[in-house]
């Protein structure tokens, strides 16, 4: 009668951290910025001007969220059969 207890394995744990991580990457690439400043005399008569966009640049930023909505909609999909066969 001594059994080593065995420990449980939570099937879905993994697929759910995945999804938090692809959430936080996300959150860490669309929202940061970055931009630049130029700043002419005055003498020149032109006006300073200052951009900024995201990061990755639009195309980027696009890109980017349709390719993680597929890989959160494919890690949910694992999530929901992982809790089925419990």
């Amino acid at each position: 009668m001594d059994e080593t207890p065995q420990l449980r394995r939570r099937p879905g744990r993994p697929w759910a951290l995945a999804i938090v991580l692809v959430i936080a990457v996300d959150a860490l690439l669309i929202g940061s910025r970055t931009g630049e400043c130029i700043d002419y005399t005055a003498e020149s008569g032109a006006g300073s001007t200052c951009t900024s966009g995201p990061v990755l640049g639009p195309a980027g930023t696009w890109l980017l969220a349709a390719a993680s909505v597929v890989v959160v909609l494919y890690l949910a999909r694992r999530l929901a059969r992982a809790a089925r066969q419990r």
